[in-house]
């Protein structure tokens, strides 16, 4: 009986494999790279006859781009303005950026990789925006990703954080107990200078949302500084693998208290390991009190380090 039951179900997986090859497909396991990472990634939708045969599979990824590159992507939760510039036509941008980098062109898994990196989280109950076109650091990701085969938006967003030393970013390497990583100090200024000089405050918006990538704070979107954060200071530490783990924000002109202190799950406790880390930085800038935390939920400093 038991001897009936396996020969029963490996049956099928011979005549698959039989068929494969009368057809001339290629198994999984002869597949690497980004274009293995996309059959995966779309395996629900992909039949065999497809992501089996090398040229089928081209023409499929190519048309899967232009699709997903064309469509608009609409919420419920911010103004028509917003989904298009954005949204829409930021996707639009990054489009025409990655059909004609030299690289990128030659191989259609690597685009549609990145385009999914650009849209994955524009969804219709979301205040997302597409992730902030830089032209320059694009192309040297494009670079970096096609010999390394690592993940796209990590390196974009790490090579982002590296690619400009304005003023009005300082940035201390931080190693304590372990935990390695660098903070990012940004000082928002208040409307009326934000109003005095727009390029620079646009500037400051977007590298906030850049250092904000990969937590689930609400700065994670450029047009939240501005609106709800002012006349402040951003603290954003980011560990050795590129991922921010604390934000710390002093909130008005007294910019020796810091009004909120939030791991990367803000609706989580910090992690243990991250308390000398906040310590250590405190005592540096000679901050006497915060509050760590989300409100209803808040603690005083010297609580939360005890």
């Amino acid at each position: 009986m038991l001897l009936n039951i396996l020969n029963n179900s490996y049956q099928p997986n011979f005549q698959s494999l039989s068929y494969a090859k009368q057809c001339g497909l290629r198994s999984m396991q002869n597949i690497k790279g980004f274009e293995r990472e996309i059959i995966e990634a779309y395996r629900s939708e992909l039949p065999h006859e497809i992501w089996g045969n090398a040229e089928k599979l081209k023409q499929w990824a190519y048309k899967k781009i232009e699709e997903i590159a064309t469509k608009s992507f609409p919420s419920g939760l911010i103004d028509s303005i917003t989904i298009k510039e954005g949204r829409t036509d930021a996707v639009k941008g990054w489009y025409q950026i990655i059909k004609n980098n030299e690289i990128a062109q030659k191989n259609p898994f690597l685009q549609l990789k990145i385009i999914r990196f650009v849209t994955d989280k524009l969804l219709p109950n979301n205040k997302q925006l597409a992730p902030i076109i830089n032209p320059k650091v694009i192309s040297d990701t494009i670079k970096e990703v096609d010999k390394t085969g690592e993940s796209f938006k990590k390196t974009y967003y790490k090579n982002m954080r590296n690619f400009d030393s304005a003023k009005w970013l300082k940035t201390e390497e931080i190693s304590e107990n372990g935990v390695l990583g660098k903070w990012y100090t940004v000082d928002v200024p208040d409307e009326i200078q934000a109003r005095r000089n727009l390029f620079e405050f646009n500037n400051i918006k977007k590298f906030i949302s850049v250092l904000s990538q990969g937590s689930n704070w609400c700065t994670r979107s450029p047009y939240i500084v501005g609106d709800e954060f002012s006349n402040c200071t951003v603290s954003i530490f980011v560990d050795n693998k590129g991922v921010p783990q604390i934000c710390m924000t002093t909130m008005g002109k007294n910019k020796n208290l810091f009004e909120f202190i939030r791991g990367n799950e803000q609706y989580a406790p910090i992690p243990q390991r991250f308390k000398g880390i906040i310590k250590s930085y405190l005592e540096r800038h000679e901050i006497t009190d915060a509050t760590v935390g989300r409100k209803g939920n808040e603690e005083p400093i010297k609580k939360f380090l005890a």
